[in-house]
C-alpha cells in the first residue's frame, strides 16, 4: 500500500465515522477513539504486506508495528487527557459522579493501546514466519 492509498483509506474511515453511515465502524470509534483513523489503515496495511511477503516486507512490517504501538499510546494520552478534563468539569457533581463520567475516556485509552499492541504483535508474528521460511 502506498502512502497515498493509506491517506485515502484514513480519509475514508474518517468520513464514514463522521457521517455515521456504518454503525459497526461507529461502534469501533466509540471503543477506540480518534486513533482508529490511523489504526484501521495500519491494520489493513500490515495484512496486505504480510500476504505479499516480498523483499523488504520485514522492514515494512517492523515500521507498521512500531507505528501502531505509538498510535495506540497516543490514544492513551488522548483518553487520559479527556478523562482528566471530564473529572475537572464534573467535580461539582461530587467525586463519584466526576469519576463515573470520566471512565469511558479511560476505557477508550486502554482499548486504543491494546489495538496498537495487537497490530504490532501480528506484524512481529509475520516477521517471525518470514525469517523461518528464509
Amino acid at each position: 500500500m502506498t502512502r497515498g492509498a493509506g491517506l485515502i483509506a484514513g480519509a475514508g474511515v474518517w468520513l464514514t465515522l463522521s457521517t455515521g453511515t456504518l454503525s459497526r465502524v461507529g461502534w469501533i470509534y466509540e471503543k477506540v477513539g480518534i486513533t482508529v483513523i490511523a489504526l484501521i489503515p495500519l491494520g489493513v496495511w500490515s495484512i496486505w504486506v504480510a500476504a505479499k511477503s516480498g523483499s523488504g516486507s520485514d522492514i515494512t512490517l517492523a515500521y507498521i508495528g512500531t507505528t501502531a504501538q505509538r498510535v495506540g499510546l497516543l490514544g492513551t494520552v488522548i483518553g487520559i487527557v479527556a478523562a482528566t478534563v471530564s473529572i475537572g468539569r464534573n467535580l461539582s457533581d461530587g467525586a463519584a459522579g466526576a469519576v463515573t463520567n470520566a471512565l469511558p475516556a479511560v476505557g477508550q485509552a486502554l482499548v486504543s493501546t491494546a489495538v496498537g499492541f495487537v497490530i504490532a504483535i501480528i506484524c512481529d508474528f509475520f516477521r517471525y514466519l518470514h525469517t523461518r521460511t528464509e
